[in-house]
């Protein structure tokens, strides 16, 4: 009796377990399956329950495995949403859309093929659509449980949509976040699918739960070595710039956080060796993981209505561009409280040296203007050195220096920076700490235009262009301003973010673009399973 027992729940947790594996949970979804290049594809996302990770990405991926841009999203409970851009250069094909988690790399991602089409030459060389073949399909399951009420089967175009969905108790109980709501243009020939796919590239890393991480590894230029105790620097300039530092242990790495940056940025890592005999090197992982083995694909013949159909929504795109329609909004986010002061602290005195007369260069600002600061620049050796207020003696050592937040350990950079170059500056003329950093002094100066092409990137500094958090969008409100423009949007209605209730209603216009649409609802469960319900109807 107890090994029957002991039988049965063993077989309760393998089925339980099963389960779990099967109903990750973890998928992609696109307002469309076809697209013209240039235009914006919005997403949502839903990510694995059971990973912390508050960061997912996305990539476009061609054919062969080749990575060519890609977005990082915001978690919020286990959900995201989004959208890339489309370059206007992509020829035409299909493509994918990969979704995956730092620490799912090599193991779990989300695959979805997607159609994209070159605005300039309609099919390009295309001959035959290219389907994914030999991987799992992620199945969604199809609900009776969401009515979807109100929906005709035809409509005139600029006509109004009123639908109301409802849910079943039962069901409602059962759902975990946030539903996608949308209604777009569809086309038959091309309907995308999402994959499980594992690459046999990637490595473990590391939980991204509160935010981005950069990281990387400091090594001696020479011996290639892992340095230890090397000091590495990241600056994120802004008026007020953002800071952090790290001390490299035994193998030499370094992580940075970026948890309240938003939309793209520029960065600086830096590194300082506390030896003068070793050449520190930067190298920085990859935000993005691998591509690894392309997965295989099936050709399928093009119909000919797919091809008067992308030349169709191609006369579209590019009308939209020529009348600068917008499709989206930026939402504005709640700003938190930022510091008052940047991380060197409260300045001492601060300059504005526009408010006096022309100066050509930094010896003469110095001299004239920054009491308390002494620049020199003797045979082609500048010197820069600050008071302590409280001894009233100069600092032996070369004071913090700083462009834009940046700190710059050569100072010919700022040698020639006169007064038309130079918002303002501030003058620390005491000691100033920053967790275990002593500066003697720190000389902060803002540049009039931002311009960093002064700092040389070298093996010791490092210039990142990154896209941090992305800010929220939502469809842009129709707005045609002359009745000979016709309103072009295939996209009429999207809100990944419809909080769940027993009643709800869905409001929208079609516009001048004829065609079958679709209205869809999509959710997930509680044991991770994603369903569906949706609507199909004609716009003449």
């Amino acid at each position: 009796m107890k090994k029957q027992i002991i039988l049965l729940l063993l077989l309760i947790v393998a089925v339980t377990t099963t389960k779990a594996q099967k109903n990750s949970g973890f998928n992609f979804y696109s307002d469309r399956d076809v697209y013209i290049s240039g235009e914006t594809m919005l997403a949502k996302v839903y990510t694995p329950l059971d990973n912390p990770s508050r960061i997912v990405y996305l990539d476009l991926v061609n054919p062969h495995g080749i990575r060519i841009t890609g977005i990082s999203l915001q978690v919020k409970e286990n959900q995201a949403d989004g959208f890339l851009e489309l370059p206007d250069s992509l020829s035409s094909g299909t493509y994918l859309i990969r979704a995956y988690q730092k620490n799912t790399e090599g193991k779990l991602k989300t695959i979805r093929e997607v159609w994209i089409s070159n605005r300039f030459d309609e099919m390009g060389k295309a001959g035959h659509l290219n389907r994914l073949d030999g991987l799992e399909k992620i199945n969604d399951r199809l609900t009776d449980q969401i009515d979807i009420e109100d929906i005709a089967s035809e409509y005139r175009i600029n006509s109004a949509i009123t639908s109301q969905i409802k849910i079943e108790k039962s069901l409602l109980n059962e759902i975990d976040g946030n539903l996608l709501v949308s209604i777009a243009q569809i086309e038959p020939s091309f309907v995308g699918s999402s994959f499980k796919w594992t690459s046999d590239h990637g490595k473990e890393g590391w939980t991204e739960d509160k935010g981005i991480i950069l990281s990387g590894t400091i090594t001696d230029k020479k011996t290639s070595v892992p340095l230890t105790g090397a000091t590495v620097y990241l600056t994120i300039p802004d008026s007020i710039p953002g800071f952090q530092y790290y001390v490299t242990r035994t193998d030499g790495r370094f992580y940075f956080l970026l948890n309240n940056y938003f939309g793209p940025i520029e960065a600086f890592i830096q590194c300082y060796s506390t030896s003068q005999t070793q050449r520190p090197k930067i190298k920085m992982d990859e935000l993005f993981a691998p591509p690894g083995t392309s997965p295989k694909f099936t050709q399928q013949p093009i119909p000919e209505e797919f091809k008067k159909s992308i030349a169709r929504n191609i006369d579209a795109i590019t009308f939209q561009k020529i009348f600068a329609q917008d499709k989206f909004r930026t939402l504005n986010l709640k700003k938190e409280k930022q510091n008052l002061y940047p991380y060197y602290g409260e300045p001492t005195k601060t300059v504005n040296p526009q408010l006096f007369i022309d100066l050509p260069n930094f010896n003469e600002i110095s001299k004239e203007l920054l009491s308390g600061v002494k620049f020199r620049n003797y045979n082609n050796e500048p010197t820069l050195q600050v008071i302590n207020s409280a001894t009233r003696l100069f600092f032996e050592e070369k004071p913090l220096l700083l462009i834009d937040g940046i700190p710059v350990n050569d100072l010919n950079v700022i040698k020639n920076m006169g007064t038309k170059d130079i918002a303002r500056i501030d003058i620390c003329q005491n000691e100033r700490f920053y967790g275990n950093l002593r500066f003697p002094g720190v000389v902060a100066i803002y540049s009039t235009k931002a311009d960093y092409s002064i700092l040389h990137e070298s093996d010791q500094l490092i210039h990142l262009k990154l896209e941090a958090f992305q800010l929220p969008v939502a469809l842009a409100e129709p707005s045609i301003p002359e009745p000979s423009i016709p309103d072009l949007r295939q996209v009429i209605y999207w809100n990944p973010s419809t909080i769940p209730s027993e009643s709800f209603g869905v409001k929208c216009y079609t516009s001048t673009v004829t065609g079958t649409f679709k209205l869809v609802i999509r959710g997930r469960l509680k044991d991770g399973t994603i369903i569906f319900s949706e609507k199909q109807f004609e716009v003449k």
